[in-house]
């Protein structure tokens, strides 16, 4: 990433981040509970649940918007480097698709959780409010992808 982050891959970072610790303090605390006083944490599932919905989809922005996806360079040093910016590109057009077809497969199921209703298990959370992060953590992700998009368009055209 340019020299500056991106403010909102940034904010995407440090609320995965959050949401991270927060899922594994609620294990740790729930299971230490269990064994030492045999009382669990009541709502300890919905809450490892959202923090883990949470820090899915608010943490593959920011590693879109690294270029720090895994990696494979099989034919980098073997190809020239308009075969590779063309790979370069196929990629981030194909995260793009990728994240853009997940929005649009989620749309159904997202309203059928608006429409009928539905609760979690143990805090009676509706389960329209999770599609609801889903969805802002989506959008993120989409902004990454269009910036690591025209990243790569950039650095292309200024290497030329």
């Amino acid at each position: 990433m340019p020299d500056g982050q991106d403010r909102i891959s940034r904010l995407m970072h440090l609320i995965a981040s959050i949401a991270l610790v927060a899922m594994m303090l609620v294990v740790v605390i729930d299971v230490g509970l269990r064994f030492l006083f045999n009382t669990p944490v009541r709502g300890a599932y919905d809450l490892v649940s959202v923090f883990l919905l949470i820090m899915v989809f608010f943490g593959i922005g920011p590693v879109i918007a690294r270029h720090a996806e895994i990696l494979i360079d099989l034919f980098d040093r073997m190809v020239s480097t308009p075969v590779l910016f063309s790979f370069r590109l196929a990629a981030a057009l194909g995260t793009l698709f990728v994240v853009l077809f997940l929005g649009w497969s989620m749309y159904g199921p997202a309203m059928d959780a608006y429409r009928y209703g539905g609760n979690s298990l143990e805090l009676g959370l509706p389960n329209w409010c999770l599609w609801v992060i889903a969805y802002i953590g989506l959008s993120g992700i989409v902004w990454c992808a269009v910036r690591a998009l025209i990243q790569i368009i950039r650095n292309h055209t200024s290497s030329r």
